[in-house]
């Protein structure tokens, strides 16, 4: 495994502190990095960093009127295009698999379903990867969405299983268990933090909360590694986390989210204060 001892030393130390990243720049760090590690390395900042690509396909493909979210690896403007061998296998799928309807006359599938496929056809090859850090961080990240979506599933009726993500020993739990924690507490040791995150009533102070375990939960993952590209991730996935909030800190972005909000208490009527 190949050591960034230059590059690791010379990246921004980050805190997980909103309201503190005025002066991070993302798109500095990623490139930074890019220019930093070998090309084979640079495969695993490219599935990092996939996952805003895949926002801003489902903004295209449906004409959302979503923020266009910058970072992403992808030129999404080629999903029309008849050669897409520059786009990862797994998009690749998913676009096949939307074409499917194309051919028969028919509509997209709803924005929800199209987006829960390609969810698990990117998770799938993610926790799959044979980087470490990847494949950890996305198994946490898909565990701790889904466990929102069981919790979310009691407050509103909605059905848990149309929100998850690929089925495992986690899913079962949350389909099957009538305990507050889903009986997960003792299955993942970052479940009592997850589940007070998700009882905070203010909506932005509990989106604080989950990304400081997401935040720990990346430092858990590299706890043992110094100087090698699983560094380097955890440092541009952090980078992420704090670019988002540095957005949300904006008027706009508080404007932005609070319209999300608005929209998430009308659709699902989803408590809050």
């Amino acid at each position: 495994m190949s050591k960034y001892y230059y590059l690791i030393s010379s990246l921004p130390e980050l805190f997980f502190e909103t309201g503190n990243s005025k002066h991070l720049d993302f798109l500095h760090i990623r490139d930074y990095i890019l220019e930093n590690i070998s090309d084979s390395d640079a495969v695993y900042v490219h599935d990092l960093l996939n996952c805003i690509d895949n926002y801003n396909l489902i903004a295209v493909m449906y004409g959302k009127n979503r923020a266009w979210k910058e970072g992403g690896m992808t030129d999404i403007r080629s999903i029309n295009s008849t050669d897409r061998s520059a786009l990862p296998e797994y998009m690749r799928d998913f676009l096949e698999y939307t074409d499917g309807y194309k051919a028969e006359n028919k509509t997209y599938p709803d924005e929800h379903a199209a987006e829960k496929y390609l969810s698990e056809l990117y998770y799938g090859k993610m926790e799959n990867s044979g980087n470490a850090f990847i494949a950890k961080w996305f198994k946490f990240d898909r565990e701790m969405k889904n466990v929102q979506a069981a919790y979310l599933s009691r407050k509103t009726g909605a059905p848990a299983e149309n929100y998850m993500v690929k089925k495992d020993d986690i899913t079962e739990f949350l389909l099957k268990n009538t305990s507050p924690d889903f009986g997960l507490s003792r299955e993942r040791n970052y479940m009592p933090d997850l589940f007070q995150a998700l009882e905070t009533g203010n909506l932005l102070e509990r989106e604080n909360r989950l990304d400081m375990l997401r935040w720990k939960q990346i430092d858990e993952i590299n706890v043992m590694e110094y100087f090698s590209l699983d560094v380097a991730l955890g440092i541009l996935q952090k980078a992420c986390i704090a670019d988002r909030w540095m957005a949300l800190d904006s008027e706009e972005g508080k404007r932005l989210f609070r319209k999300t909000v608005d929209e998430l208490v009308e659709s699902k009527k989803v408590k809050t204060v």
